[in-house]
C-alpha cells in the first residue's frame, strides 16, 4: 500500500508539471517586406512622369507604359498608397537631377516622382532609363534604373500601345510590396486568460492581447513571466514597432531560456 501510494504521489507530480508547462501555438502570417528596387511607397504620394525631349511628347508606347506602370502600383499597393498621377513632360532632360525633380514633385503634389527616360523602341525589344526621386527619403538622392525587355509584335498603333502597358506593369513589379507567408509562435498555459489571449492573436487584435500577456509580467512564476513577455515582444513586432519588441525579448531571456526566442531576435535584427 504504501509503495503504491509513492508511485501515485510521484504522478500527480509529474502531471503537475505537465499541466503547468507552457504550450506553444503556431500563428501562420502573411508578412509584408520592402520591394525589390527598395523604394517604399507606403502611404505616399506618386507621379509618374515620361518625355522624350519633345520629340515624341505623345508617343502612345512611353504613355502607356507610365499608365501600366501607375494602374499596377495602385492595384498591388491597395489603400496603402496615397494618389498617383501620371504627367506628361515636353521635356525629360529638364528633370534629369535632383533639383529639378523636387521642383516636379512640388509641382504635382507628390512624395516620390519616376521620371521615365530615354526609352529606346525597336521592333522587337525595348530599353529604358528610369529616374527616381523619394523626397521622403534620409538618402536624399536620385536613383537611376534601366532595364530592357522582348516585346511581341508592334505593327500598329494598337499592338504599341499594348506592349507599353504591359511594360509598364512589369516594371512596377520591381516596386511592389513582397509578401511572404511565415509562421509565429506564441506560449500559453492552461488557463482562460490565455486562451483569450490566443484569439485576440489570431484575429490580428495584438494591443487586446497584450493587455492580457502584460498582468503575467510579475507572476511568481518566471517561466510564465518569461512567456508572457515573449508574446509581448513578438506582438510589438507585428505592429512594426522592433525596438520595442527587442527591449520585451531581453526581458524573457533574463527570466527563461525560450526555445524559439532566437528566432524572433534574428528577425527583429533584420527589421532593424
Amino acid at each position: 500500500m504504501i509503495k503504491g501510494r509513492y508511485i501515485l504521489t510521484a504522478l500527480l507530480g509529474v502531471l503537475m508539471l505537465i499541466s503547468c508547462a507552457p504550450a506553444r501555438y503556431v500563428l501562420d502570417v502573411e508578412m509584408r517586406y520592402a520591394p525589390r528596387a527598395e523604394v517604399d511607397l507606403t502611404d505616399k504620394n506618386v507621379t509618374i512622369a515620361y518625355g522624350q525631349d519633345g520629340i515624341y511628347p505623345n508617343d502612345p508606347f512611353l504613355k502607356s507604359m507610365a499608365e501600366g506602370f501607375a494602374w499596377n502600383l495602385r492595384d498591388r499597393y491597395q489603400s496603402s498608397i496615397g494618389k498617383v498621377k501620371v504627367s506628361n513632360l515636353k521635356s525629360a532632360s529638364d528633370y534629369a537631377n535632383r533639383d529639378s525633380l523636387l521642383n516636379l514633385l512640388v509641382q504635382t503634389g507628390a512624395d516620390v516622382v519616376f521620371l521615365l527616360d530615354k526609352v529606346n523602341l525597336q521592333s522587337s525589344s525595348f530599353s529604358f532609363v528610369m529616374r527616381c526621386y523619394d523626397a521622403m527619403n534620409q538618402k536624399d538622392k536620385v536613383q537611376l534604373f534601366t532595364g530592357s525587355s522582348v516585346a511581341e509584335s508592334m505593327s500598329n498603333t494598337e499592338e504599341v500601345v499594348t506592349q507599353g502597358w504591359e511594360a509598364g506593369k512589369e516594371v512596377a513589379t520591381a516596386f511592389e510590396p513582397q509578401w511572404k507567408l511565415e509562421q509565429y509562435s506564441l506560449y500559453y498555459f492552461e488557463s482562460e486568460d490565455w486562451y483569450t489571449a490566443l484569439e485576440k492573436a489570431e484575429a490580428f487584435n495584438w494591443k487586446a492581447a497584450m493587455d492580457i500577456w502584460m498582468k503575467y509580467l510579475k507572476a511568481k512564476d518566471q517561466l510564465k513571466s518569461a512567456c508572457a513577455a515573449y508574446n509581448i515582444a513578438t506582438a510589438s513586432y507585428m505592429m512594426g514597432d522592433y525596438e520595442l519588441a527587442e527591449r520585451w525579448l531581453d526581458y524573457a531571456d533574463e527570466n527563461a531560456d525560450l526555445l524559439v526566442s532566437p528566432g524572433l531576435r534574428k528577425r527583429i535584427n533584420s527589421r532593424k
